[in-house]
Formats: C-alpha cells, sequence, structure tokens
C-alpha cells in the first residue's frame, strides 16, 4: 500500500501534544513525494540542544530568551524574512535549507525550537501576520526576533480589518497546531492559485477541508475553485454544504448562490 502523507499530518495534528514541525513536514512530502522529514527533524534537534548553553540556565526574561533564539536561527539556520512568493519560503524543509521564510514559516522553526528545547514559545495567528510568544511576551520571528507591544499588535490587525481595534485579547489566543498548518495551506492555495499551478492550488485547498472539516469557509474556497477548474460535481457538492451550513443572512450568501447555479446551469 501506498504511503499516505495526508493521513500522517492529519494523524499529527490529532495528537493533545503535536509537534508543528512534523506536521509542516508532513505537508511538505504531500506536496513534494521526495521530502524525507528525518533529517530535517534531527536538524531542529541539534539545535535545540545548543540552546541550552547558549542560555546558560539563567533565569533569562523574555526578550533575552529571544534574543537567544534569534541569534540561534541567525547563526544556524541564515533565517531571514521574505514575502512568501515563492513556495520554497513556505514549506519547512526549504526554509530549513535555505533560511528564507515567510512570517508563519520563521515562527514556525522557533515554535519548533522553543518545544524542544523546553521553552515556552506558541504562536499567536493575527489577520496578515503572524508572531510567536516568547514567555508572554510578543515576538516577530519575521522580523529578527523584534518584541511587538499591544499597540503593534493593534495596528497590524487595524491594518488588516481597516477598522480600529478595541479588545486585542481574542486576537492574541494562542494558535494550535491544526490551525497553523491550515492557514500554511490556505497561503499556498493562494499562492499557486496566483500562479495557475492548479493542481497544487487544488490540493491546499482540499487539504483545508480535511483538516478543518467544520469551517464552512473552506468548503466554499474547495468550491469556488472546483467550478474554476470545470470540476462541476464537485464544486456543486462543496457550494451546496456551504450554503446548508450558513446562515441566511451570510453576507456572501447572494454571490455562493449565483455560483450554485452557473456550476448546475453547466450541467443542464
Amino acid at each position: 500500500m501506498a504511503f499516505d502523507p495526508r493521513a500522517a499530518l492529519l494523524a499529527c495534528v490529532a495528537q493533545p501534544d503535536a509537534d508543528l514541525a512534523e506536521a509542516a513536514l508532513w505537508l511538505a512530502v504531500e506536496d513534494d513525494a521526495g521530502v524525507d522529514p528525518a533529517p530535517w527533524l534531527a536538524l531542529l534537534d541539534e539545535i535545540a540542544a545548543e540552546l541550552g548553553p547558549r542560555i546558560g540556565g539563567a533565569e533569562l526574561p523574555a526578550t533575552g530568551l529571544a534574543a537567544v533564539i534569534a541569534t540561534t536561527v541567525r547563526d544556524r539556520l541564515r533565517l531571514r524574512g521574505a514575502d512568501g512568493s515563492h513556495p520554497r519560503h513556505h514549506y519547512l524543509n526549504s526554509i530549513l535549507e535555505n533560511g528564507a521564510a515567510n512570517p508563519i514559516g520563521c515562527s514556525t522553526v522557533w515554535i519548533a525550537l522553543g518545544r524542544r528545547a523546553g521553552l515556552p514559545v506558541e504562536g499567536v495567528g493575527l489577520p496578515g501576520h503572524f508572531l510567536v510568544r516568547v514567555a508572554g511576551t510578543l515576538v516577530d520571528a519575521h522580523g529578527d526576533g523584534a518584541p511587538v507591544d499591544i499597540d503593534q499588535a493593534r495596528s497590524l490587525v487595524a491594518r488588516v480589518s481597516g477598522d480600529e481595534v478595541g479588545d486585542i485579547a481574542p486576537w492574541l489566543a494562542a494558535t494550535g497546531v491544526r490551525e497553523v498548518v491550515a492557514r500554511m495551506s490556505r497561503n499556498l492555495r493562494a499562492l499557486y492559485t496566483g500562479r495557475q499551478e492548479w493542481a497544487l492550488a487544488l490540493r491546499a485547498a482540499d487539504r483545508c477541508v480535511a483538516l478543518l472539516p467544520e469551517a464552512p469557509g473552506e468548503l466554499r474556497e474547495r468550491g469556488t475553485l472546483r467550478l474554476r477548474l470545470g470540476l462541476t460535481g464537485g464544486a456543486m457538492r462543496d457550494l451546496r454544504r456551504y450554503l446548508d451550513g450558513v446562515p441566511d443572512d451570510a453576507p456572501d450568501r447572494a454571490r455562493v448562490e449565483r455560483a450554485y447555479a452557473s456550476a448546475r446551469g453547466m450541467l443542464n
């Protein structure tokens, strides 16, 4: 029986203490069967082991811990922020090999090292940007470990939402492994759609649905993509499930109903 990286990914994220690095590497395997997770996981283990001596057992403040991690990833991986315009900025194996990563990729490296070194590092997914929290302090891993205060976080959210943000707390909740990998997949769906690499775009859309089966928006996006590619039956199923699962006053309901009618018309 052929190995199924999607099944491995879903099994990984279902674990109570899921390893984000492992999950991200299974994602990479799904898109490139030549990827072997083992050496990249071993590299992360090796780098994490180096963090202990650099911290030196001292009770460092959060900014000190962040500085140690930032220096380590810069020295060992040449990790630097990239804009995500190329696929290699998205896949963890490529990031570890080439050192360039989008915000969620940089954050994944920090989270993976924190997990292995026993350091308190977690992801915080803001709209339009992805941060980490190190010992309670927000840090921009994509920005070489610069601390981010509450006003800066509020500005990041407002920049995308277009509205003033009052209570920032809901945006600052930790982002779980399943949600991080789903966000990676959304980014890839958008990237490959823009590049017109349709097989990879559809695979990313399908992965989003598999990771978040209760999220109607993922069905809508996959259905819309299927319709664009002429996969009419699948598009109708996705769009119908979306319409059946959202309120009558959903903001995009009329648009999706038109898309569904268009798909149905193609079968007549």
